[in-house]
């Protein structure tokens, strides 16, 4: 220094700066937070640095970590609300999947009743139209005449059945009103074999639709039992019929009824056991019922004549013919040509002598026929 103190030089002139370094470099320079820990009380205290930044950045990332794993719990709680719901609708489909499986095999039940309903009522209009005896007339060639004992008619055709021994019943119809009252008193049970093992009952979707079906079942199947019954029983009545000599065997007039006359040839009472029906010479005699012939021959007071057994009890016989057209076992069909009129055997004229019996006792062929 230059003055009027001389060249004195400043005592720090001469002496280079001082650099104060710090332990630790950059690190030290950081704004820590300083932890002091201490083991027990003989024990030297550590004294821990950590930086703030680093705290921070820990303690945010903590936070993260914190929110990462909450949003994960609420994903995984509403995951698993989810899986329940799911895994209850998947339930409730497989119970609807079974339902309509159900529903569709009753379906297929009533159908397939309805189905044979419909046939059987068909066989049942058919049955009754070949019980109808307009049909009858025709299939015989104008030779048919109406059945006088013919089930619902009263007084003389009921008392007249009973005579000769072969009644008819024809209860079907009340049974069927019957049946059909039971069913609508009848409570409709859904039992679970109705409806598969695996569907709860109670719960049922659809159980009216269920309820319904089962209603149309149950109606479907006393149905077609009645009319099964009725069928069998119209089958019977047909075949019975056929077997029934309800046809006159020839057309002519009717000359001696059955019953006590006068004789022809000697003039006294006596019991006539047939009808005489008059008739051309070489008219077509007919079978007046379905049957097998058991006897076809000569003999003094019939002349050529033929016997037809019928089944039941029942057997006609044709007498005085003319020719014989047929032969022992042959089977004949109602309104089967089997002779010709004639007047062979004991007789005044031209006609057939016919004669019924039922189970071994002559009775008036005019209760079988019609107008006869």
């Amino acid at each position: 220094m230059s003055g009027k103190f001389g060249n004195t030089k400043s005592p720090y002139a001469s002496k280079p700066p001082v650099v104060v370094t710090t332990r630790g470099g950059w690190f030290s320079r950081l704004s820590c937070v300083t932890f002091i820990y201490i083991p027990n009380e003989s024990a030297t205290s550590r004294r821990v640095r950590i930086p703030k930044v680093a705290l921070y950045s820990a303690l945010a990332l903590f936070c993260g970590l914190l929110g990462l794993v909450s949003a994960l719990s609420a994903n995984l709680v509403k995951m698993a609300s989810l899986q329940g719901e799911y895994e209850k609708l998947r339930g409730e489909n497989t119970a609807i999947r079974s339902e309509a499986a159900a529903l569709v095999a009753k379906l297929q039940e009533v159908k397939a009743n309805l189905a044979q309903v419909g046939h059987i009522s068909d066989q049942v209009r058919q049955e009754a139209a070949s019980l109808d005896p307009r049909s009858e007339k025709k299939k015989v060639n104008g030779f048919g005449l109406t059945l006088r004992a013919r089930a619902g008619l009263k007084s003389e055709s009921t008392r007249t059945n009973q005579a000769s021994g072969y009644p008819f019943k024809f209860e079907s119809a009340q049974y069927l009103a019957k049946q059909n009252s039971q069913d609508e008193d009848k409570k409709i049970d859904l039992p679970a074999q109705a409806v598969g093992s695996n569907i709860n009952v109670d719960n049922l979707e659809f159980r009216d639709l269920f309820a319904a079906l089962s209603d149309i079942r149950v109606k479907s199947s006393a149905q077609l039992h009645g009319l099964s019954a009725l069928l069998r029983e119209l089958q019977g009545y047909r075949v019975r019929l056929s077997q029934t000599p309800t046809i006159s065997p020839v057309k002519g007039l009717v000359t001696s009824s059955y019953g006590m006359r006068s004789s022809p040839f000697t003039g006294e009472a006596k019991m006539h056991q047939g009808v005489d029906i008059s008739a051309p010479m070489g008219s077509p005699i007919r079978t007046a019922a379905n049957g097998t012939v058991v006897r076809a021959g000569t003999a003094d007071d019939y002349g050529n004549f033929v016997e037809i057994a019928h089944g039941f009890g029942v057997v006609t016989r044709y007498a005085h013919a003319q020719k014989i057209l047929v032969r022992v076992g042959t089977r004949v069909s109602k309104g089967d040509l089997i002779g010709l009129v004639g007047a062979t055997g004991r007789t005044t004229g031209p006609h057939l002598h016919y004669e019924v019996e039922v189970g071994g006792r002559k009775v008036d062929p005019s209760n079988f026929i019609r107008g006869l």
